[in-house]
């Protein structure tokens, strides 16, 4: 067990430092030519099926991504974790990651000031890089849906239906901000990038809590139970 645990954290480590290097080389390439051209030729792409039906499909989704919308899926998360699976660790996790995600992306968006894309359908404030809605979308839906993933997954059999929704929806919303032509599809991997390595930072830190309370108390890890126990919907 200690062993596949190290195992583990050497992925994770490797995982954060590759999504390092992808944001940097998308960074530095802001003013390459190889780069415009990639965004040229995959933003033609997604604009290529634009139509009414479709875009409101898209304004719809990429709502998902505001910090309002953030604001109150938190509000409703922190009370089941808090309530119902008394996981304050976890909860405070969520909360300081998720405020760091739009901390660092607005100082990210500050330092390169890369101006947005002009063939837009909405109209959206602020710098184009990296995508903030990419980003924290990512970070935060995608702990999110480890957080339930790990408390229902002994007990729902369709569990593996979260972490596969998490990802349609992650990928759903920053799609939609390279057709809604507020970002460029660089913006929308390098938000990605930055927020996959925040999120694996914090799902260290979550097993790390979990762990250290399995050892206090004696019970077993978030997510799992006796089969004695165990139910089945």
């Amino acid at each position: 067990m200690e062993k596949t645990g190290r195992l583990a954290r050497v992925w994770e480590v490797g995982a954060v430092v590759l999504l390092a290097i992808g944001f940097i080389v998308l960074a530095a390439g802001l003013s390459a030519d190889w780069l415009h051209q990639f965004d040229e030729r995959i933003g033609s792409a997604v604009h290529s099926v634009r139509n009414e039906g479709l875009t409101s499909v898209a304004e719809g989704v990429t709502m998902l991504g505001k910090s309002v919308t953030d604001a109150i899926v938190f509000v409703i998360v922190a009370l089941v974790l808090l309530l119902k699976w008394k996981q304050k660790g976890e909860t405070l996790v969520l909360l300081i990651g998720t405020v760091v995600a739009w901390a660092l992306n607005t100082w990210l968006k500050g330092i390169f000031e890369r101006v947005r894309p002009l063939d837009f359908l909405v109209v959206e404030d602020g710098f184009s890089f990296p995508s903030g809605h990419a980003m924290v979308s990512s970070f935060f839906y995608g702990l999110v849906g480890y957080l339930i993933w790990i408390n229902v997954r002994d007990k729902w059999r369709f569990a593996w239906l979260i972490p596969a929704l998490t990802a349609v929806l992650i990928a759903s919303i920053s799609l939609t901000r390279i057709y809604l032509g507020v970002h460029y599809p660089s913006d929308v991997l390098a938000g990605l990038a930055a927020g996959g390595a925040l999120l694996l930072l914090c799902l260290f830190a979550v097993r790390t809590i979990g762990m250290r309370r399995a050892s206090r108390t004696g019970s077993v890890r978030p997510g799992t139970q006796t089969e004695s126990h165990k139910v089945t919907l």
